[in-house]
């Protein structure tokens, strides 16, 4: 088996716990910003930059949500300013470097269609975040 073997595989999906990454912030990222960030590394930007954009961004976006809401605890606890904190960059960085190593190698591009599946955001959202 490629990437060194069955147990190799067990013993990385075991230390990731949402989906495949470490956790559901690291995981919404590459959710909702993954056709852009390998579109814009293609282009020639690097990764950190193009992950730097996105953590700027989020964390402004958050800040003025903040700022133009009345706080109380539930409102804390889902629009944390701290969240950003929680994303693993490293990790992001990681899975996108090897994801277009992956795509040079075999020459898919973008998008990838896993046998016509289609996923639908707002379906998703609404299955998922209840």
């Amino acid at each position: 088996m490629a990437f060194g073997g069955e147990n190799k595989i067990k013993t990385i999906m075991a230390e990731r716990t949402y989906n495949g990454f470490t956790n559901r912030e690291t995981w919404l990222i590459n959710f909702h910003h993954r056709e852009s960030i390998l579109e814009r590394v293609k282009q020639g930007e690097a990764i950190t930059n193009v992950l730097y954009d996105i953590k700027e961004s989020l964390q402004d976006q958050i800040d003025k949500h903040l700022e133009n809401s009345v706080v109380v605890i539930v409102q804390d606890m889902i629009c944390s300013k701290y969240i950003v904190e929680k994303i693993n960059w490293l990790e992001l960085a990681d899975h996108y470097t090897k994801e277009l190593e992956y795509q040079a190698k075999t020459g898919l591009g973008l998008p990838i269609d896993f046998d016509g599946m289609h996923l639908d955001h707002e379906e998703f959202m609404k299955e998922n975040c209840k």
